[in-house]
């Protein structure tokens, strides 16, 4: 195991602690807002543009607007079911499933950010994760469960705005 892999260790046993005290329903809600965030963002955000009269530069700022009512949506359902898992008495079920959902949930946001910077320091990440065993599982999650991200036009274009600006700061 390498440094990455002991720092996703701590990231994962934190998710796990936090599973356990805020339960499945709630920790299951926050993996499907997050996944469905970010499908209804690369799907729908073009729409969002022409819905708001925004310039098509500001496609990352629709993609987080629908991002953000879906995540909202999504909590506000996970919330209600909750009260009603605590009043059938299956509370501790419930948080003993939220530590599955939390660690879960944590290694594919990890796996979006290990994807994003993939995408731009491929050869620096190369050299941080070689001998890791986590790594190659986590980076697999993002892509594997919403394809779509890659082949989004915004997506693309903000890489490509970051990669120029990169490389403007360092002539």
């Amino acid at each position: 195991m390498n440094w990455l892999d002991w720092v996703l260790v701590v990231f994962f046993v934190f998710a796990a602690y936090k599973g356990f005290t805020r339960g499945f329903i709630i920790e299951f809600a926050s993996l499907v807002a997050l996944v469905a965030g970010l499908w209804a963002g690369v799907h729908f955000s073009d729409r969002m543009i022409k819905a708001l009269g925004l310039q098509v530069d500001s496609a990352a700022i629709a993609f987080l607007i629908t991002f953000l009512i879906v995540l909202l949506g999504v909590h506000l359902l996970a919330r209600a079911l909750t009260k009603l898992i605590d009043i059938a008495q299956l509370s501790l079920p419930n948080k003993l499933a939220g530590v599955a959902f939390g660690v879960l949930r944590s290694a594919f946001g990890w796996s979006v950010l290990l994807n994003l910077v993939g995408s731009y320091a491929a050869d620096t990440l190369a050299s941080a994760t070689e001998g890791s065993r986590l790594y190659p599982p986590v980076v697999a999650m993002a892509p594997l469960v919403i394809p779509a991200v890659k082949e989004s036009k915004w997506v693309q274009r903000t890489v490509d705005d970051i990669r120029d600006e990169v490389d403007r700061m360092i002539e």
